[in-house]
C-alpha cells in the first residue's frame, strides 16, 4: 500500500514537471473590426505550424454585442498569404462551425507569414492584417524540428 502511495505521487510529480517545461502553442488572435461592430479570431488551424505539413489559417466572425456568429462570408470576404515579398490569394471556404472559415495552404519556408482578410461583412469594409511576428499566433517552425532519425 505504501509502495502504491509513493508510486502515485512519484508519478504526479513527473507529470506536473513535464507540463511546466513544455512550452505552451500560442493562441489564435482576437481583434475588433468594424468599429467594434465585430470580433475576428485568427490562427492556424493546427499549432504549431511546420514546414511542407498540410495546414492554412483559419478565423471565426461574431457579433461583438451578442457573440452570434457571421455566417456566408465566404462569398464576401477574401484572404491573402504574404510572406518574403510574396502574395497569393487563398480560398476561403465556410468551416465546420458558423461563423468558422479557414484556407488550405502548406507553408515550404519557416518563419513569420502574414494575413490579410479583406472584403464586406455586411455593409462594412474590413481590411486586417494578421502577422505572426506580432506574437498572437505561431510562426511556421521548420519541418527538421520534429523528424527523426
Amino acid at each position: 500500500m505504501k509502495h502504491t502511495r509513493v508510486l502515485f505521487m512519484l508519478l504526479i510529480a513527473g507529470l506536473l514537471t513535464a507540463l511546466a517545461i513544455i512550452p505552451p502553442a500560442l493562441a489564435h488572435e482576437g481583434r475588433e473590426v468594424a468599429d467594434g461592430q465585430f470580433v475576428i479570431e485568427f490562427g492556424w488551424r493546427m499549432e504549431p505550424a511546420y514546414t511542407t505539413l498540410y495546414n492554412g489559417p483559419e478565423f471565426t466572425v461574431e457579433a461583438h454585442d451578442s457573440g452570434n456568429p457571421i455566417r456566408g462570408l465566404e462569398d464576401t470576404l477574401q484572404i491573402e498569404v504574404l510572406f518574403g515579398g510574396r502574395t497569393k490569394l487563398l480560398r476561403l471556404r465556410s468551416g465546420d462551425e458558423p461563423g468558422h472559415y479557414t484556407a488550405d495552404l502548406i507553408p515550404m519556408r519557416p518563419g513569420d507569414y502574414s494575413f490579410r482578410i479583406f472584403g464586406l461583412i455586411g455593409e462594412n469594409v474590413v481590411d486586417e492584417m494578421f502577422n505572426a511576428a506580432d506574437g498572437e499566433f505561431d510562426s511556421v517552425n521548420p519541418i527538421e524540428d520534429i523528424q527523426f532519425p
